[in-house]
């Protein structure tokens, strides 16, 4: 009392009235940012910002003269799956994974995104492709052996994985997911719940 009058109160209900809204406006922005770059349903980074990173990973290995690893994942016979317990089931086994990989990819640096459907990626950097191979069939394992109730029904999945490497086995971002695509093919025409590098 006394030390305020009633046009500095005003003066600061204004003030409070602008702050809040300008911290209103910039969260709003911050969440429209995250929803450009991350998947709706498992919130994973989004292709278009893996493909930004990989830029950006990739020159910073050539500077430093080290390896950058890449894998794509593949979930085996995922139609087949969501045609046996319906698309809802089908969310459910790509929210499971999405967590699996980032509860195995938790390592600072680590991007995991989803590629599109039932595909997922990795890009490791710093990691050497025998390494990155090693961490790919922990992974295998992983999903494989993780339980999946639907329907009150036990359920499994499989992955397969293809591995590439920069500058082992690429010279550019294309090549090196090229490369990554084609390991997982040969892990699919090899019989499905494979790493191939």
């Amino acid at each position: 009392a006394h030390h305020f009058s009633t046009d500095d109160l005003r003066v600061l209900r204004t003030i409070a009235d602008l702050t809040s809204i300008a911290i209103e406006n910039a969260q709003l922005y911050e969440h429209l940012e995250n929803l450009a770059i991350r998947d709706g349903l498992t919130n994973l980074y989004l292709r278009r910002h893996m493909q930004d990173r990989l830029t950006e990973e990739i020159t910073r290995e050539m500077r430093r003269n080290q390896e950058l690893s890449f894998l794509m994942i593949d979930l085996d016979r995922f139609k087949q799956y969501n045609d046996a317990f319906g698309h809802m089931a089908g969310d459910i086994v790509l929210k499971t994974v999405a967590q699996i990989l980032v509860d195995h990819f938790h390592e600072p640096g680590n991007l995991v995104c989803r590629y599109g459907g039932e595909e997922f990626c990795v890009l490791l950097p710093d990691t050497p492709k025998a390494q990155a191979i090693g961490m790919a069939n922990e992974l295998r394992k992983k999903i494989e052996t993780r339980e999946i109730i639907l329907r009150r029904q036990k359920t499994h999945i499989t992955a397969s994985i293809g591995v590439a490497s920069f500058p082992k086995d690429a010279r550019s971002k294309e090549e090196l997911i090229i490369k990554a695509d084609e390991a997982l093919y040969k892990a699919k025409e090899g019989g499905r719940n494979k790493v191939c590098g």
